[in-house]
């Protein structure tokens, strides 16, 4: 299948749709700040209170059940040293562009959700040491998809009667339909926008996972956290076909199938309370 999106038209696509052209303004100096290892939670303070609506989630997110502060968090510089910095990067980065999510489409806002909490929890069992960063990645891991959804929404629904029609998962019928899938859609996007590698390379490869890739033990949380998080939404579409787990992901996480199992069971019962609000 010829490639009807290839990286110049998304660009276009993108720079044109007031959904995401302001995003860079707020994420590249974000990203500027986290490379620059001279920098403060000062300096990094004073960067987040530049964006008065990025100032206002992290202290809304900061204050939220998902970290249980007992004492309110008023200002951003307290947040930022509370916190630390992979939690702020997460919560920067992630309620910058999941909130054009929710804005389009709900569910798949509560899926990104869902995905970064099992990936923080598969992290967690794998060893990882910034298990925050994990939960970065699985929060923006299916941005390729509101991008189609928002950019081309006629390519969007083909790939969505093809889906119907043929009984396959979304990349697959992605695939079919614009010769690329939405992991490359979102990794190609987070490129241009100066995200760092370990990042992009993460959600460009989380449909197509191969153990010789640079961040493939990252790559393998975010896939198998993906296909969990699909397989545990019991409110999805029922023509929605919920990929298969590669058994190499599984393997590079030294996950076991007694490993497995015990994962699952844990995660069915785990409080998908949203991270990003």
């Amino acid at each position: 299948m010829k490639r009807t999106i290839n990286k110049e038209i998304l660009k276009s696509a993108i720079a044109s749709n007031p959904s995401f052209t302001d995003v860079p303004k707020v994420t590249v100096p974000i990203i500027t700040m986290f490379n620059n290892p001279n920098a403060s939670f000062q300096d990094l303070a004073k960067v987040i209170e530049s964006d008065p609506d990025l100032s206002a989630r992290v202290l809304k997110i900061a204050n939220s059940g998902y970290y249980g502060f007992r004492q309110k968090i008023k200002t951003v510089t307290h947040a930022v040293t509370l916190l630390g910095w992979n939690a702020i990067k997460m919560i920067t980065l992630g309620s910058t562009i999941l909130t054009r999510m929710l804005q389009t489409n709900k569910r798949l806002y509560d899926h990104s959700n869902r995905t970064a909490l099992i990936a923080k929890f598969l992290a967690m069992e794998a060893d990882f040491y910034k298990v925050e960063e994990i939960a970065v990645v699985g929060l923006l891991h299916d941005i390729g998809s509101i991008i189609l959804e928002i950019c081309f929404p006629e390519n969007y629904m083909k790939v969505k009667q093809y889906i119907m029609d043929h009984g396959v998962p979304s990349y697959i019928a992605e695939q079919e339909i614009i010769g690329v899938n939405h992991g490359l859609i979102g990794g190609w996007t987070l490129e241009d926008w100066d995200l760092p590698k370990n990042i992009t390379t993460s959600v460009m490869w989380h449909h197509d996972f191969e153990d010789n890739k640079y961040h493939s033990r990252k790559t393998a949380v975010i896939h198998i956290a993906d296909v969990l998080a699909l397989a545990l939404d019991l409110n999805g579409p029922h023509w929605e076909k919920v990929p298969e787990i590669s058994l190499s992901a599984m393997k590079t996480l030294g996950f076991t199938e007694t490993d497995f199992r015990d994962i699952i069971l844990t995660i069915m019962r785990m409080k998908f309370d949203p991270i990003i609000t």
